[in-house]
């Protein structure tokens, strides 16, 4: 099946739902993790007067933890049941109070302006088509009362061009999807938030991105 024929829902056969894939995922290279952690810290400076914050998806939990390491109160959700299994197992394990419940985040089930923030750390790039982008991003948008951070992989790099280089030369389809910071924009600003700050992990060098968005006043 293309990623046309199913409208970009190809993301959801990627979802951790046995606990071999959310092992897998949580025993990656120590390096990279805390690099990525690094990201994401670089980001909350970015923002001011935030308590809550909803971690969509939070995986297996590691960025969960680091923001409830931080001070804010935070909630975790995901649509996999392998990633929810390690996400709990690890905040029991710490004593964390970082609550991990069931979502899917075309209908996140909260209220509007439920969170002061919200998370999407290295998930929007698993999806292929527009449409289902502005889905999503609509939906964090909606629960997040100021600010929605969201990581995304930028074209504009090493690694996108030899990523890019290589699917062409082995002809296939690429399930790490690029997009341009000026499109994310337009998906955010339709649903009325407009980028305070952009973040590379490495600039021009890794594609890895962390955009901080805030409401518009």
């Amino acid at each position: 099946m293309t990623q046309d024929a199913n409208n970009g829902s190809e993301y959801r056969q990627r979802i951790k739902h046995t606990t071999e894939k959310a092992d897998k995922y949580q025993h990656r290279k120590a390096n990279k993790h805390k690099k990525e952690m690094a990201l994401i810290e670089r980001a909350l400076g970015e923002i001011t007067g935030v308590k809550t914050f909803l971690d969509a998806p939070c995986g297996v939990g590691r960025a969960s933890l680091l923001l409830e390491q931080k001070g804010y109160t935070v909630t975790g959700v995901d649509l996999g049941e392998g990633a929810l299994k390690a996400a709990q197992e690890t905040v029991e394990a710490v004593g964390s109070k970082v609550k991990i419940e069931k979502a899917d985040l075309e209908q996140i089930p909260y209220e509007d302006k439920s969170f002061d923030a919200c998370l999407c750390f290295r998930f929007i790039h698993h999806l292929s088509t527009a449409e289902l982008r502005d889905r999503i991003i609509g939906q964090l948008c909606r629960v997040s009362d100021r600010y929605v951070l969201i990581s995304y992989l930028s074209p504009m790099s090493v690694t996108s061009f030899r990523r890019s280089m290589k699917e062409k030369l082995q002809k296939k389809i690429s399930y790490q999807n690029r997009i341009a910071l000026s499109h994310l924009q337009k998906h955010f600003s339709d649903h009325g938030f407009s980028l305070k700050q952009d973040y590379a992990q490495l600039p021009l060098l890794h594609s890895l991105h962390l955009a901080v968005f805030e409401r518009n006043s």
